[in-house]
C-alpha cells in the first residue's frame, strides 16, 4: 500500500507457542452488512495536522449516496474539529480505473480552507471536497479538476477495518517497527500512518538496549499492506492509551 528482519524482544515470562491457534485481529473488519466504508489519514499544515474520518455509504442504482466527514485539527497550542455530513457523487471517467468522488456541502471549516472549493466556481456557493481513488482502498485529496494535491501515502486517506485495542510490546530497527501483540500473541508490522512519529521518538528516548521492547497499549486499526506478499494486514495506532510502563510488572 523487502528485506525480512529478524528481531528479538525482551519479554516479560511470556514466550510464544508457534503451534496454538491464533486469533488474527480484523484485516478491513467490516462486514457483509455494513454498509459504510470507513477511511482515515492526516494531512500537515502550518503549526499543526489535521486528522481525517471520512466514512461513505454508496447508494445503489437510482439513490443518493451519502458521507460522514470528521475533521480535527491538532497542534502545540490547541484542538479543534468540525464534522459535515451529507451527498456526495462519484465521476468515472478517469484512467486506470480511477473514481473522482466529490463531497457536497461541506462545513466550513478555516483551518481546512486550502482543501475545500467554491461549487462551480460561485463565490457564494457551498464548499466542496474533491478525491480520486488509487486502487480499491486509498483515496487521494485533490482540487476541483481531481487534480491530486499530494501521492503520499503518509497524507493520503487509507480505508480501515473497525477499531480495536492491543496491547504488547514494540520494537524498531532502522526504519521499521515491529509489534508483539501479547494476548493474540502475533507479530505485526506497524505501518508508518497514524502515531507512527510519535512511536519512533518515543522508543528512542525509552529504549536501553538493541531490540528492546517497549510496552505499549492503544487504539488501532488495521490496513491493506500492499507490501505484504502474505496480503496480511498492517496495523495503524490511532491513539496512544499508554506507553513505557506495563501495569503488569
Amino acid at each position: 500500500m523487502k528485506t525480512v528482519i529478524m528481531l528479538i524482544f525482551i519479554l516479560p515470562a511470556c514466550t510464544v507457542n508457534e503451534n496454538r491457534n491464533q486469533k488474527p485481529f480484523p484485516v478491513l473488519a467490516t462486514s457483509a452488512d455494513d454498509e459504510w466504508a470507513t477511511y482515515e489519514g492526516k494531512w500537515l499544515k502550518q503549526g499543526g495536522i489535521i486528522r481525517f474520518e471520512l466514512s461513505l455509504k454508496s447508494g445503489s442504482l437510482g439513490y443518493d449516496s451519502y458521507y460522514k466527514l470528521t475533521e480535527y485539527f491538532e497542534s502545540d497550542r490547541s484542538a479543534s474539529g468540525t464534522p459535515s455530513h451529507g451527498l456526495y457523487s462519484t465521476y468515472n471517467r478517469f484512467a486506470n480505473k480511477e473514481l473522482g468522488i466529490c463531497l457536497h456541502d461541506v462545513g466550513t471549516y478555516e483551518n481546512g480552507n486550502y482543501l475545500r472549493f467554491k461549487k462551480n466556481n460561485d463565490i457564494d456557493g457551498q464548499d466542496e471536497m474533491y478525491f480520486v481513488t488509487r486502487g480499491n482502498d486509498e483515496l487521494l485529496p485533490c482540487n476541483n479538476t481531481f487534480t491530486p494535491l499530494t501521492t503520499d501515502k503518509r497524507y493520503t486517506l487509507h480505508k480501515r477495518s473497525n477499531l480495536f485495542t492491543v496491547e504488547g510490546y514494540f520494537t524498531m530497527a532502522e526504519d521499521s517497527i515491529e509489534f508483539f501483540e501479547r494476548n493474540t500473541r502475533e507479530y505485526w508490522k506497524i505501518t508508518d500512518l497514524g502515531e507512527f512519529n510519535e512511536l519512533t521518538l518515543a522508543y528512542h528516548k525509552l529504549v536501553k538496549e538493541k531490540y528492546e521492547g517497549i510496552y505499549l497499549k492503544a487504539l488501532a486499526y488495521t490496513v491493506l499492506d500492499t507490501t505484504s506478499k502474505s496480503g496480511k494486514g498492517a496495523l495503524v495506532i490511532k491513539r496512544i492509551k499508554s506507553l513505557g510502563n506495563d501495569p503488569t510488572n
